[in-house]
């Protein structure tokens, strides 16, 4: 148990020391996601980042392929207008913060997790060569947890509307 008592910079560290721990298997499952086809109908893709129940669970994260003509097709495996992919995290068992940590308006824990879970993302992202994706992409925290704004992923941008 991580005794509640921490810094909001001190909370950060600790749960980012156990994210970078899982950088070279996320680095690995973006590298095999950017090899995929992509056919032209696929335009974007987003990234939204679901924390686990009240910042105790691992937190998970899917792939969203947009375009037009959206589709549900459980069987085809490729990627589509309409596709979701969970891309998996690498992460394991979440460190067992103090209850205190994520409770009433004291201290910001699931906060502080978005913002740090959402930057360790794009950094992997980054990292495994994903800024010359083919696809605009933007990633987020469901829900808007965190600061509730989205990082840019990629050099390519959406058409302006």
């Amino acid at each position: 148990m991580i005794p509640y008592g921490l810094t909001q910079e001190q909370f950060v560290r600790r749960y980012r020391r156990w994210l970078d721990k899982a950088s070279a298997k996320l680095i690995a499952e973006l590298r095999a996601l950017f090899a995929a086809p992509l056919p032209s109908a696929v335009t974007s893709a987003e990234v939204q980042i679901f924390l686990g129940e009240e910042g105790r669970d691992a937190p998970g994260a899917w792939v969203y392929f947009g375009g037009a003509n959206k589709k549900v097709d459980h069987g085809d495996a490729s990627i589509f207008p309409g596709r979701s992919l969970e891309i998996p995290l690498g992460l394991g068992v979440t460190p067992d913060f103090d209850d205190r940590y994520f409770e009433g308006d004291e201290f910001p824990g699931l906060d502080l997790q978005a913002d740090a879970l959402k930057a360790w993302f794009a950094e992997c992202w980054w990292k495994a060569g994903g800024w010359a994706y083919a696809l605009p992409a933007e990633v987020a925290v469901h829900d808007d947890f965190g600061d509730g704004e989205r990082i840019i992923l990629t050099e390519r941008r959406q058409p302006a509307a």
